[in-house]
């Protein structure tokens, strides 16, 4: 047995001592030889309570075998009954001879007596066996649930990266067969992306300026890569108030307008982020379509959209809205975030 446990029950039984030798001053006014009495008194009590925590309970009764362990029990009872009669009586009769309690113990209303105090010893002891079974299994329920959505949000994490650094690795390839320099620059913002993956996915929260500088050398990718058949608007605040946000949360969106916006008619992106009193930024991207039915109906289905609106779920629950909306030729997203936790 733990310390941790072993203090509880010193503890339940210095209580429950105290308590029944204080209910006792209505027969006799000495506190101390209560106490010492109670202290013969309850040692059979105490033999029935750990035979039922430790073998009864565990082998009948959380076993659902209900019958076993009700038959076993009351037996328990009327043997203890019985033994702490006689025990008592032959207690008070040779050895604590100051109270005249011998005849009383042997007697039907003694057994009586008796048998409330061992009940209501089992009582007391099973209520807290009890609460202390459940506390610890909510407890390991909530840490199982927690490694959990720690195992997923990693899976998320992987779903996103490999997807993005693939295309990354795709755009610089081209580029470096068409325009040199622009290949060599491109190589550069894809080093500080992959350094951001590399180094910053794996915390928890990241401060909102260094997502905001991934967004922006991802934009220049792509820009680079596309020329003239994508017009990119966008705007970012500067992050005055050290805020912090979960790495690799608003790429994907940024990636997915990219990606399904492209058109060889050209196409236009336009990004805009704002943060609004209480700590919450406002993230809305448009992007030109040439199919909105269709295309509203993929991206809602998409590995990408999917991962952050789970992702989204886990870290900001009740915290987030999250809108994705196909209107005439442009697919809308918006997104608001609380990064401030009340």
């Amino acid at each position: 047995m733990k310390l941790g446990k072993w203090i509880k029950h010193v503890v339940f039984w210095v209580l429950f001592l105290l308590l029944w030798s204080v209910h006792d001053l209505n027969y006799h006014g000495n506190i101390l030889e209560n106490i010492e009495t109670n202290v013969f008194a309850f040692i059979p009590y105490a033999v029935l309570v750990y035979f039922n925590l430790y073998f009864l309970m565990p082998r009948f009764l959380l076993q659902k075998r209900i019958t076993h362990y009700i038959i076993l029990l009351v037996g328990s009872v009327v043997l203890i009954t019985l033994f702490s009669s006689y025990y008592l009586s032959f207690y008070f009769e040779y050895i604590n001879t100051y109270l005249p309690t011998s005849v009383f113990f042997a007697s039907l209303p003694g057994k009586i007596a008796i048998v409330t105090e061992v009940i209501l010893s089992l009582c007391l002891s099973m209520t807290l066996f009890l609460t202390d079974q459940w506390y610890q299994k909510e407890r390991s329920i909530r840490e199982i649930e927690q490694k959990q959505l720690e195992t997923e949000l990693n899976l998320l994490k992987n779903q996103i990266n490999p997807h993005f650094l693939f295309n990354s690795l795709n755009s610089i390839y081209i580029m470096l067969g068409k325009n040199l320099e622009q290949g060599k620059n491109m190589l550069l913002q894809f080093s500080e992306i992959l350094s951001h993956q590399l180094y910053e996915t794996s915390k928890k929260k990241i401060p909102l300026s260094r997502e905001f500088e991934n967004l922006q050398n991802y934009i220049d990718i792509e820009r680079i890569r596309h020329e003239d058949l994508v017009t990119v608007d966008y705007s970012f605040p500067e992050d005055e108030e050290d805020l912090t946000i979960a790495p690799m949360l608003l790429l994907p969106l940024v990636e997915n307008a990219f990606k399904h916006g492209q058109s060889a008619k050209g196409y236009q992106v336009k990004i805009e982020a704002s943060m609004a009193i209480g700590g919450v930024l406002n993230f809305k991207i448009e992007n030109t379509v040439s199919n909105t039915v269709e295309k509203s109906e993929n991206e809602n289905k998409g590995i990408g959209l999917t991962n952050v609106k789970r992702r989204l779920a886990l870290l900001y629950p009740n915290r987030h809205v999250f809108q994705v909306v196909a209107k005439n030729a442009t697919f809308i997203v918006n997104l608001n975030i609380q990064l401030h936790e009340n």
